[in-house]
């Protein structure tokens, strides 16, 4: 389980397409070094399991399910990554209960820096417009939570389904951009999106009522 508080950027060292999947290595500066064989990190939003470390990088295979709902086959050498190791008992819960399980990838549709009120300025907050599969729309609430590419955010806004999709706001902060990959982000770019899972337990027990 995770919180949707990035602790850190990562960087693809490798990427090796094997029979399950892909084989990745990320280098990282300060998670890795407290990381250990079998436990969990968060990649993009994404539970995978450690299966190499040092004290600068670990190894994570991704297998084709996974790819399947994810960005995660999109990722190539370079590339920047969200970091979170998984919560432990007595941690700060910042952000929300994320599990890692990915329920789908969003579209980005838009980005904008926001006014500052003055001519001619703009502050240092942004928004984002994210088009998602029309059949999520009731998992997601205004002012509710919602985990983007593993980033704990609100939802500031949304728009009713328009055929197959509907869209959704998120607001961010300097800070959120200065030490998440949101800063990397262009039009159509795939992020990964995962629903409160408090409100998918309610609509599922309601059902079952």
């Amino acid at each position: 389980m995770f919180t949707g508080i990035v602790q850190e950027i990562g960087i693809i060292t490798k990427k090796i397409k094997i029979n399950e999947g892909y084989k990745f290595r990320v280098k990282s500066k300060n998670i890795a070094k407290g990381l250990g064989v079998s436990e969990s990190v968060s990649i993009n939003g994404v539970c995978h399991t450690i299966e190499k470390h040092t004290k600068s990088e670990f190894e994570f295979t991704s297998m084709h399910e996974t790819l399947k709902k994810t960005n995660i086959g999109l990722l190539n050498l370079g590339s920047e990554v969200n970091l979170e190791p998984s919560l432990s008992i007595g941690d700060k819960l910042g952000g929300h209960f994320v599990f890692g399980h990915v329920d789908d990838t969003g579209v980005l549709t838009g980005v904008k820096q926001i006014s500052s009120g003055k001519k001619g300025e703009d502050s240092d907050n942004w928004e984002y417009w994210i088009k998602i599969a029309k059949k999520h729309y009731k998992y997601v609430i205004y002012v509710g939570s919602i985990s983007v590419d593993g980033t704990s955010l609100t939802v500031a806004d949304m728009k009713k389904p328009k055929g197959n999709f509907f869209y959704i706001k998120v607001a961010i902060i300097p800070f959120t951009i200065h030490n998440t990959i949101f800063k990397n982000y262009k039009l159509n770019d795939k992020v990964n999106l995962e629903f409160d899972f408090l409100g998918k337990y309610v609509i599922n027990a309601v059902k079952i009522k």
